[in-house]
């Protein structure tokens, strides 16, 4: 599955799962070659690395987060509506 793991191709596959790996949902196998391609590739670690703090900080913030503010959400659907648009 993984040919040549440091080479970019190496790099591109591991990308592909690595959401999966740090869910767990990837199999042993998988989740071995993935986890061996993570300490040989300081790019693909620190991508890891990254992700695994993201997911850290939104689990930490959902257990003090503040109520939402539905005025700013507003204004970021509008933002989002108004960069969606066709340009002509």
């Amino acid at each position: 599955m993984f040919p040549s793991m440091l080479s970019r191709s190496g790099c591109l596959r591991v990308t592909r799962v690595l959401q999966s790996y740090l869910d767990g949902e990837v199999d042993d196998t998988t989740s071995a070659i993935v986890a061996q391609h993570l300490e040989e590739c300081r790019r693909c670690g620190l991508e890891a690395s990254t992700y695994r703090t993201i997911k850290a900080a939104i689990t930490q913030a959902g257990h003090d987060a503040a109520p939402v503010d539905q005025d700013a959400v507003a204004r970021l659907r509008s933002f989002a509506h108004h960069l969606a648009e066709p340009r002509g």
